[in-house]
């Protein structure tokens, strides 16, 4: 099956360069074909809440996790299930509630029936109780698909000013019982932050210590996502990882990938996926989802790059690029991004569910969207 896309689209990897400049978009192939987007939601935009993110469960079936606000201004992370291919989803379980700065849920299956729930969970005080004073990565578990949730542990938590957000979890494949836990953590009083891995050997009660992937001194990575992806030109199965960086400045956010061949134990080749374009615009907050059996990926983000100035995030849409052809670390990106939610849309997230489709999702307008990416194979 490897090299169907690539056929299709007229790839030839033969004189895939082996060195790779991360800031250097020239030595690109031809535009790719672009994704097609539906224009239809896929299921309702009926449910308020925001940070959604999906997990398949072993039986097929699909949860979602996000974020809805109490009238009292409590946060509450809720489960929902699909049974129907995202078409419909029905409230099944709640993670916890909290009038702390509690967020940034995300889902993995460790074993059939068994998930786990990684997530902010900070302490707020100070006279208008917004002020941050302890920080963690909490771990919750539900041994019946999400319904009932139980504390696990904390897999990090620290005091100072620097905070630590947006875990990711992945299961190595092959690997009984381990976790790898990404976040991303504040250093020099926020003027930098880097990417971290915490790992666990007995399914998340207890953790590594943090082990640093990506940073650069003045820059900002976080809001990692990654996915599955075969090389092209070796056969080798990796992993992609982005992030949203300020390589473009202070404060300007753009897209970055590193590339692992064992299964996360280290990670390479960092190169530039998007750029904004215009003076002073945003393109960050992105995931990462497979397409095509491993051969292609779809990364979508937040960019401000088509409207007026404003006060980033806000205001944002969601867009998507497409990358194929890893060839010896080497992704191949699309040129161009294609819009998938307009103005008003938020914090995306993006599962593989099916040979040549994906399922995004994020919040707009305040309620949880979802649609479908495809390729035409």
């Amino acid at each position: 099956m490897t090299g169907y896309l690539l056929s299709k689209l007229g790839f030839d990897l033969k004189n895939q360069a082996d060195n790779h400049d991360p800031g250097n978009n020239d030595d690109r192939p031809p535009p790719l074909p672009q994704l097609h987007i539906s224009t239809e939601d896929h299921f309702p935009p009926s449910t308020q809440g925001t940070y959604p993110r999906l997990c398949q469960l072993s039986d097929g079936s699909l949860l979602k996790s996000y974020t809805t606000f109490g009238p009292d201004g409590e946060r509450v992370l809720v489960v929902s299930r699909s049974v129907d291919q995202a078409r419909s989803f029905e409230v099944v379980g709640e993670i916890t509630r909290s009038h702390g700065d509690c967020d940034n849920c995300f889902l993995a299956e460790l074993e059939p029936g068994v998930v786990l729930a990684a997530f902010r969970n900070h302490d707020l005080s100070g006279e208008d109780g917004n002020k941050l004073t302890w920080f963690r990565i909490t771990v919750c578990r539900s041994r019946d698909g999400g319904r009932i949730w139980e504390y696990l542990s904390q897999a990090v938590e620290k005091g100072g000013s620097d905070g630590v957000w947006e875990p990711f979890v992945r299961i190595p494949v092959g690997r009984r019982e381990e976790v790898q836990l990404y976040y991303s953590a504040e250093a020099e009083q926020g003027q930098r932050q880097d990417t971290m891995v915490v790992v666990s050997g007995d399914g998340g009660e207890t953790w590594s210590e943090p082990r640093r992937i990506t940073g650069e001194e003045g820059l900002r990575d976080g809001m990692v996502g990654i996915a599955g992806m075969k090389d092209a030109v070796s056969g080798k199965e990796a992993l992609v990882m982005v992030l949203e960086t300020t390589r473009c400045g202070p404060g300007r956010f753009s897209i970055e990938a590193v590339v692992s061949y064992d299964e996360g134990l280290s990670w390479a080749s960092r190169q530039e996926v998007y750029k904004p374009s215009g003076e002073g615009k945003n393109a960050g907050a992105p995931q990462i989802g497979t397409l095509a059996g491993r051969e292609g990926v779809a990364v979508v983000f937040m960019t401000d790059e088509d409207g007026n100035e404003g006060i980033w995030p806000s205001g944002a849409k969601i867009k998507t690029v497409l990358g194929v052809g890893l060839g010896n670390g080497v992704i191949n990106w699309s040129r161009e991004a294609d819009t998938v939610f307009e103005e008003g849309s938020s914090w995306p997230g993006i599962l593989g569910v099916g040979h040549g489709e994906a399922l995004v999702v994020c919040e707009t307008r305040s309620r949880i969207g979802g649609r479908l990416l495809s390729l035409d194979l």
